[in-house]
């Protein structure tokens, strides 16, 4: 028997292979007979029979035989389908691909996507870093998991993290895998070790030994998908070795390219990964994983999800929730499909009038405003999902057409007989979410207090996520009836809220989905927090009080400053004058340092103002601190890592024509090779903006050298206009180069 944590899983032919961290540190190899599974279903039990019996499939598929399954979410009774059991665990999307080029239209596959390592977990009821004893018996695995997923303090073993780097002997602008190997750095604990060796052989073979001496769990890198680990082995190769850096004894191994995808009306980039089998590869930019402390996240959300530690820390969101949601369905036997089916209902004109809308929004009073409430309902969307069992399968289920649950402006109904998947999965994480949130105010500051509070930031996003992703194309569960359905019963919470704070002699001034802000002058902290009960009795959902703000600003389009924007405001609390910004340049992910850092220094001065009047008087303060913050542009003091802007690409390189700052930085990176894909993120300084044809406006990132000079006049235009983006609803407004102080407007 051995005791220990769950630590790694992955499939190897018809084996899955399991590396257990024992108590005494020690990583344990084991190996289970098991492969996965795909299901196949058929209007004809003849043309079924006839596939099994198919060479080309049984090439892949060693064992197959009927079983009953539900076939679909709306399934009232199972059906016959066949089940074609792997000889290696990685064919599945192959063995998919080679049934649909039989007969593309005869047969549903299910199960296809679902990784080897997941779909083990659940058929084991597994999940990682489980505490739990496993005992051989004939090349099969038995499992006891003395562990619970309810658990708010469960124990993490003591993993050995190492942080590894390798420097190219630069031969061009950029860096090549070309380049031959300068030196290799691997960090571990207060140890530097670095390898350098007039052999670039030599150097490798020396940084095979070095990890296999170390044995560490964990390897951290810089863009390691990309950059680092594709490098090394390119390095191997051309000196005709094996780069051994896993547990097992085989080769690291690169993968195919990165794909760009569009997902929430974004353009997003996702590169290739690099897999140490019985080791954790984290690439930090790859990764929500950027630092020790963001662990605990990890650890909560891929016990929770039930995936392996690497798979987690690079899946997006939206895949974690689906694996809770297919855990959910293979404990009631319910197929996952490969191509979702699910369709929207047809709608007349007037029922699409009424349904396709989204959630509810009051849109703000434009200006500054004093002693101003905020109100915020708990994870709302994913509470109405839980509470009122919103799903694909149970919104206008066909079992309950007389169900008491109903959503009023819609006229639908909703299942009373079963728990649908969507809201069964989401029970966990909202459940542990407020455990962790009560646990952090026990323990205010310190380890706990920073490991409750990573793991109840992890689940956060489950939440956000889970309302988009019942709409969502690739959602298997989802379904847009129901993503209207929510919508719809935010709508009547928000307006039930506002309704209360209104009956009780208070002006609504915003109104955002599940935010609300309102006011009434001379009104005490008290009679605010008042609130908080009717509204919860009115709405039967949660709400905290956020606080009251001394003054809060909601602000207009950049365009037309009579058009609120619902998302661009900044305002002050009145406990310990703590800011809250949301669309300006403190919260923008592409604003330079030193931009973010100007203006949160210049809200902190404003900050110190108890209303409208005292703001303004503290205008003369924020004036010398934009003039210190350009004195230091002026004069050149400014270090470049602080002026970086950062855009994420919405297209190929070569797709680009319109000469840009972005296009500048884009083609000169072109003309040194390298080509960028739609998603992936352009980093660049400002260097001669006004020089309009000129290809060198801008200088990227990767061509910066000591020679690299910004381009003081544009930098300070743009820090006039961050400044003026917070002064401005104070009536007060700057111009750059001109000499003159801060005007009235």
């Amino acid at each position: 028997m051995v005791s220990g944590y769950l630590f790694d899983a992955y499939p190897k032919n018809d084996k899955m292979v399991i590396w257990i961290k024992a108590e005494n540190g020690k990583t344990i190899r084991l190996e289970d007979s098991w492969t996965h599974s795909i299901y196949v279903a058929a209007d004809g039990k003849e043309d079924l029979k006839s596939l099994a019996q198919n060479e080309a499939i049984k090439h892949y598929a060693k064992n197959s035989e009927f079983v009953l399954r539900y076939e679909k979410i709306t399934d009232h009774d199972m059906r016959r389908v066949l089940k074609l059991d792997l000889a290696d665990s990685q064919k599945a999307i192959a063995l998919g691909n080679a049934i649909e080029g039989i007969n593309y239209d005869a047969f549903r596959l299910y199960n296809v996507d679902v990784l080897p390592p997941q779909a083990y977990f659940y058929e084991h009821d597994l999940f990682p870093l489980a505490k739990c004893k496993v005992t051989e018996s004939k090349g099969s695995l038995k499992w006891q998991v003395d562990d619970d997923l309810q658990a708010t303090d469960y124990e993490v073993p003591d993993f050995k993290i190492i942080h590894l780097d390798a420097k190219h002997r630069q031969e061009a602008r950029l860096p090549r895998f070309t380049d031959k190997l300068d030196s290799i750095s691997i960090k571990f604990a207060n140890q530097d070790i670095e390898i350098r060796n007039e052999s670039e052989a030599e150097a490798l073979d020396n940084l095979v030994r070095e990890i296999a001496v170390l044995d560490p769990d964990f390897v951290f890198t810089a863009d390691g998908d990309e950059s680092v680990f594709p490098y090394l082995i390119e390095r191997s190769m051309i000196n005709q070795m094996q780069l051994v850096l896993s547990r097992e004894s085989m080769p690291v191994e690169s993968q195919k390219g990165g794909i760009t995808y569009f997902s929430y009306g974004k353009v997003m980039y996702r590169p290739s990964t690099i897999m140490l089998h019985g080791r954790v590869h984290f690439d930090t930019h790859n990764s929500f994983i950027f630092d020790h402390s963001s662990l605990h996240g990890l650890y909560e959300l891929a016990r929770l999800c039930r995936m392996p530690l690497h798979t987690t820390s690079r899946a997006t969101i939206g895949r974690c929730l689906s694996s809770m949601q297919f855990y959910c369905a293979f404990k009631k036997k319910l197929l996952v499909p490969w191509k979702p089916v699910n369709t929207e209902k047809w709608k007349s004109y007037h029922e699409l009038f009424v349904a396709d809308r989204g959630g509810l929004i009051f849109e703000p009073v434009v200006g500054v405003h004093e002693n101003v409430g905020e109100f915020d309902f708990a994870a709302l969307y994913p509470s109405i999902m839980r509470k009122r069992n919103v799903s694909g399968e149970t919104v206008n289920c066909d079992c309950c057409p007389g169900s008491k649950n109903i959503v009023k402006e819609l006229g639908y109904h909703i299942c009373e007989r079963k728990r649908g998947i969507v809201s069964e999965a989401l029970e966990l994480p909202l459940d542990k979410r407020a455990k962790y949130k009560k646990l952090k105010k026990m323990f205010p500051k310190g380890l706990k207090f920073q490991t409750y509070e990573t793991r109840q930031g992890a689940l956060k996003w489950i939440g956000v996520v889970s309302f988009g992703y019942l709409g969502h194309a690739n959602s298997k569960f989802g379904l847009i009836d129901s993503h209207i359905v929510v919508c719809a019963i935010d709508r009547e919470v928000l307006l039930l809220a506002r309704n209360v704070a209104e009956d009780r002699g208070f002006n609504n001034l915003h109104g955002i989905v599940d935010s609300l802000w309102v006011q009434r002058m001379g009104a005490s902290k008290e009679e605010y927090a008042n609130l908080k009960e009717p509204i919860e009795q009115a709405t039967g959902y949660d709400i905290s009080f956020e606080g009251i703000y001394k003054w809060i600003a909601f602000l207009p389009s950049k365009n037309n400053p009579l058009v609120p924007v619902v998302n661009r405001y900044f305002g002050c609390f009145e406990d310990g004058n703590i800011i809250k910004d949301r669309g300006i340049e403190t919260r923008r992910h592409d604003t330079p340092a030193l931009f973010s850092r100007f203006q949160m220094e210049a809200l902190q001065i404003m900050a110190k103002g108890n209303n409208i009047k005292e703001v303004k008087a503290l205008m003369p303060k924020v004036w010398d601190l934009y003039q210190k913050y350009k004195q230091m542009l002026q004069e050149g003091r400014v270090a470049l890592v602080d002026l970086i802007f950062t855009k994420n690409l919405s297209k190929d390189s070569a797709q680009y024509s319109v000469n840009t700052a972005e296009t500048s930085a884009i083609y000169q990176l072109m003309e040194e090779g390298k080509m960028m894909q739609g998603g992936q993120t352009l980093q660049y300084v400002i260097t001669d903006y006004y020089r309009k044809n000129s290809r060198k406006r801008t200088t990227p990132v990767d061509l910066i050298n000591d020679k690299t000079i910004y381009d003081s006049r544009r930098y300070i235009e743009l820090l006039a206009e961050t400044c003026n983006s917070v002064t401005v609803p104070f009536g007060c407004k700057l111009k750059p180069n001109d000499g003159e102080a801060m005007q009235l407007v």
